[in-house]
């Protein structure tokens, strides 16, 4: 899917059709190329616009889950497989909970679910610690937005600081 033919921007279409951004208040959304080094740009990026903002440890937590969930993306969807693909995440808080979203283009051939990881394997991991650690998670579909891996994570002061948009420049919906 190419940014020529979304209609919408993905964050918005994802928050159109799900009722988990209800309850939260929106602190910034990104687009990422879908390619490994992304993984780290997210990274930093959800670091500096979170931090301040949730506990350490929660924004620690945050990263390492982030960092699985993006990965996942630019590997198994057609964010990293497709040329022009790209990885978008969402940062939202409300009611004690720091909300992160990821939303990729999809693939024809896979969806996200948690893989019985072999012990000598380095991989598959990913969704396994994002099922443990996490306060909830799922995934979501939409034919025009892609694929949604989203969780929580709780933390007792993401309610108290004030909005903020963060994006990266030239990140904006297309």
């Amino acid at each position: 899917m190419s940014g020529s033919q979304r209609t919408v921007c993905r964050h918005e279409r994802q928050r159109a059709t799900s009722t988990r951004w209800g309850a939260l208040r929106l602190l910034g959304h990104a687009e990422f190329p879908g390619t490994p080094y992304s993984v780290s740009t997210a990274r930093l990026w959800v670091r500096d616009l979170l931090s301040g903002r949730i506990a350490d440890a929660v924004l620690d937590d945050v990263v390492l889950l982030l960092s699985e969930v993006v990965t996942n993306a630019v590997v198994h969807s057609d964010s990293g497989r497709a040329p022009g693909g790209s990885v978008m995440v969402c940062l939202g808080v409300g009611g004690g909970l720091v909300h992160v979203e990821v939303i990729d283009d999809g693939s024809a051939t896979s969806v996200p679910f948690i893989h019985a990881a072999n012990a000598d394997s380095d991989g598959g991991r990913g969704l396994f610690l994002v099922e443990v650690m996490a306060a909830g998670w799922g995934t979501h579909h939409d034919d025009e937005a892609g694929n949604a891996v989203w969780f929580h994570l709780a933390d007792a002061t993401s309610g108290t600081s004030a909005p903020a948009e963060g994006r990266l420049p030239g990140s904006a919906c297309r």
